[in-house]
């Protein structure tokens, strides 16, 4: 997808050895070429920790941000995720930056139902399109780093480096790793739903001695 002179990926713990922090060393980002001339710049960053089980690694917090390159300063969308939320923004989203005047307008005459719609309209938050959170799939079925480079393939015509059947290729089998990643998160939140959908293909499933393990219905119900 990306050329060798592409800054390397490196993963570092961070102060108190609890998490660590991937990301690009040195931090000059993702160079996407349309017609070869540099188009966008990818800034992507995660940061990891331990999950629930202590078992694997989860995604804590994680940033894809999309600008003009070569030295443009407001990107243009990005993509965001924070695993825990204080707030009631969706803690997968996404966020577009640019003018609309009928949305804007829009956001001006906001309901009082929400902290969030009074805070905006009593002049407390921006009127801007990039201060609305939009949800996408909540923790589980967020968006991946791949869908958002072959959307810049599809959309915008960016080529990447060698052939472009060869980059879907390579960006489908890292999308499918994740979701086989993220399947098998979801089973642990729904083992029940796991379990119907098993003995439907004929399967026959055994309980722990134990009995089933509770699901997690506040994972499946957040945003």
């Amino acid at each position: 997808m990306v050329g060798d002179d592409c800054p390397r990926f490196c993963a570092s713990t961070l102060e108190g050895g609890d998490a660590c922090v991937v990301r690009q060393e040195p931090r000059d980002g993702v160079i996407l070429q349309i017609n070869g001339a540099p188009a966008f710049r990818l800034e992507v960053e995660f940061t990891c920790v331990l999950d629930g089980h202590a078992d694997y690694l989860a995604v804590q917090k994680s940033s894809i941000k999309v600008f003009v390159a070569p030295a443009g300063k407001q990107p243009l969308f990005r993509y965001e995720y924070e695993r825990t939320v204080r707030s009631a923004i969706a803690g997968a989203h996404i966020q577009f930056h640019g003018q609309h005047p009928e949305l804007e307008s829009a956001m001006q005459n906001t309901g009082s139902s929400t902290t969030r719609s009074r805070r905006r309209a009593d002049g407390k938050k921006p009127m801007e399109l990039s201060a609305l959170h939009f949800p996408v799939g909540g923790p589980r079925f967020r968006p991946c780093l791949e869908d958002v480079m072959e959307m810049l393939i599809d959309e915008f015509g960016v080529q990447p480096v060698g052939s472009i059947s060869a980059a879907r290729a390579t960006l489908a089998s890292g999308r499918e790793t994740w979701r086989r990643k993220q399947v098998a998160t979801v089973v642990r939140d729904a083992p029940d739903v796991a379990v119907q959908a098993l003995k439907k293909l004929g399967f026959h499933v055994e309980p722990p001695a134990g009995g089933h393990p509770p699901g997690k219905s506040v994972v499946l119900q957040s945003l």
